[in-house]
């Protein structure tokens, strides 16, 4: 059961996701956003920059597994909302 959640879960991402990403707010959060880390990131160390490339990272990793977890709720909850 498992892997198909999963196999559902990457199908939703893959051919779901991107039309409810189309939105103006979505778009107004990301504008800039990639000149502003560069810039940010001009101001680093190399030190500096790799503890932030190590923190960026477990903080991706968290935000995929919030992520799932909440399109295995959503899932969850529309089952149950189905069986009424």
């Amino acid at each position: 059961m498992r892997s198909f959640l999963k196999a559902l879960y990457f199908h939703a991402q893959e051919h779901r996701v991107v039309n409810y990403l189309c939105s103006r707010e979505y778009q107004r959060a990301l504008f800039g956003l990639e000149e502003a880390w560069e810039d940010f990131r001009g101001t680093l160390t190399e030190e500096q920059g790799q503890t932030l490339d190590g923190l960026l990272s477990r903080q991706f990793e968290a935000a995929c597994l919030e992520d799932e977890a909440s399109f295995l709720a959503g899932l969850s909850m529309g089952m149950d909302l189905a069986r009424l």
